[in-house]
């Protein structure tokens, strides 16, 4: 069984602040009014500098404006951005591969400053999970003067610790939508939601992910009416993983993070689009480490030395879809147009092997009135429940670590007068992991040089009768004694 013990390294927040003035390109229209703004973070790339874990990535903003022609339009901007979190090396090895990074974009802006300019913000918030390998084997220490080593006794138990890692693909995938001549393109928005994660291959070298992509496509007739397209393709992609990934309790979770998306419409009604998406590929691995609740030398006295660790444990790992409803006020005899959403979790619990996040869904509806494009946000409620790994324990979200990507995979609305009924699906990926104190002894030493203790005298026969609640292990460590004994009716013979 192994000594070591995954304890937390990192557990913490990154926030990187972005504002960026922008020009419209001449071929489209200038800005009247802006209808609402979506921003899609990316993280491109993580790496490790003296100790610093710096982390590069982008934020695709989407936004759409009524021109001074009075359509819809949508222009996208991308700001990029430089992120840090201090990390201590100490004296353990690791990478940017340990460092676990889920993000969110918060607090997005649009604030035009001119009938071609704007200014565009937002805060990316990081979490950065990581973990690293603490030796908790037991160590005997030698003092002057002894010529043999000592007898040592033990009382051993297990804990199960877990370790978790990332490894990343990046991939694309495409697909046509059919609708009549003359359509053209206002707004594209795509989202990548996993449903099965694998480990396969040969000495589980591969994590085989599958989900689906989905399109959403806002488009103009010629008549100048709005039409919502939708469009969804199957993904399966195959994500080479490290050395480590030949352990027997592995388990993984992918995140599916969309890059950039075409659209290309034909003369003969033919809506082409290609979305780039990169996959996170999430790996828990769950080991058994030995630790030792008490320990004695059989010649001598000794004095123990305890440590106290806080150490992960496996919780939860997931991709899962759900679907969440609510209602939202519209104006009466108003068109709804399109909407746009993104979920967040907040929290989660572990309850009866079961995990349980809660969270919120924000919606965008943009909805048209006499000619007038009009923007309302509805806050719906979130919550999943999923099986936990097996031996979970029940934990708040104070003692839980994780990473928990909400991603909007299509929204539905129906108006009933003024109220407007919404149905949100959402795809969930998950990785948890519990924090629990360990105590176990981690050293022992003599505590003289020579045996603190006569020879036990032979053919002598002993008699001991135990104190109440006394042990046969507390027995044996009274007497020093080289193996296990087991009482004989009320009493021990030694």
């Amino acid at each position: 069984m192994d000594t070591s013990l995954f304890v937390k390294r990192l557990d913490t927040t990154a926030t990187a602040e972005l504002t960026e003035d922008f020009s419209l390109p001449d071929y489209q229209p200038p800005i009247q009014r802006v209808v609402g703004v979506k921003a899609t973070p990316l993280l491109e790339g993580k790496y490790l500098s003296g100790e610093e874990l710096e982390m590069d990535g982008c934020v695709t903003y989407t936004v759409l404006y009524v021109g001074e022609d009075g359509n819809l339009t949508q222009t996208s901007q991308t700001s990029s951005y430089t992120a840090s979190v201090p990390v201590k090396s100490e004296d353990d090895r690791f990478s940017a591969r340990d460092m676990v990074v889920g993000y969110t974009a918060e607090g997005v802006t649009c604030r035009v400053t001119g009938p071609r300019k704007f200014t565009l913000s937002s805060r990316v918030k990081h979490n950065v999970l990581s973990q690293k390998p603490t030796d908790v084997g037991l160590k005997v220490e030698k003092r002057e003067g002894m010529t043999a080593s000592p007898v040592l006794r033990r009382q051993s138990g297990s804990h199960t610790t877990a370790s978790v890692s990332e490894v990343s693909k990046s991939c694309e995938v495409s697909g046509e939508m059919r609708e009549r001549e003359g359509m053209k393109p206002i707004m594209a928005q795509s989202g990548v939601a996993i449903s099965d994660v694998r480990i396969s291959g040969q000495n589980k070298k591969e994590a085989l992910v599958k989900g689906e992509c989905f399109v959403n496509v806002l488009l103009c007739t010629p008549e100048g009416e709005y039409v919502l397209s939708k469009g969804r393709s199957p993904i399966e992609e195959t994500v080479e993983l490290p050395e480590f990934a030949s352990a027997d309790l592995l388990h993984a979770a992918a995140f599916g993070n969309v890059a950039m998306i075409e659209i290309e419409s034909a003369d003969d009604g033919a809506i082409r689009w290609n979305v780039e998406y990169d996959i996170d590929c999430a790996l828990m691995r769950c080991m058994e480490c030995e630790t030792v609740s008490d320990a004695y030398l059989t010649e001598m006295d000794d004095v123990l030395t305890y440590g106290d660790f806080v150490s992960y444990a496996p919780a939860c790992v997931k991709n899962g879809r759900l679907t969440t409803s609510g209602t939202g006020r519209m104006r009466p005899g108003a068109k709804y147009i399109c909407a746009w959403g993104n979920g967040t979790s907040e929290r989660c619990d572990i309850s009866g092997g079961k995990m349980t996040v809660y969270g919120t869904v924000k919606v965008n509806l943009v909805t048209s009135f006499e000619g007038e494009m009009l923007t309302d946000e509805v806050t719906l409620p979130l919550k999943y429940e999923c099986e936990a790994i097996q031996g979970a324990r029940d934990a708040a979200d104070g003692d839980i670590s994780r990473r928990i990507g909400v991603t909007v995979t299509d929204i539905g609305v129906r108006a009933d007068g003024d109220i407007a009924n919404i149905t949100v699906e959402l795809s969930l990926s998950a990785v948890a992991l519990e924090t629990q104190p360990v105590n176990t002894v981690i050293g022992i030493a003599p505590l003289s040089p020579t045996s603190g203790r006569e020879e036990q005298k032979r053919n002598v026969i002993r008699v001991y009768v135990p104190e109440v609640g006394e042990t046969p292990w507390d027995v044996e460590k009274r007497f020093r004694l080289g193996k296990e004994i087991a009482p004989e009716g009320d009493k021990y013979v030694i």
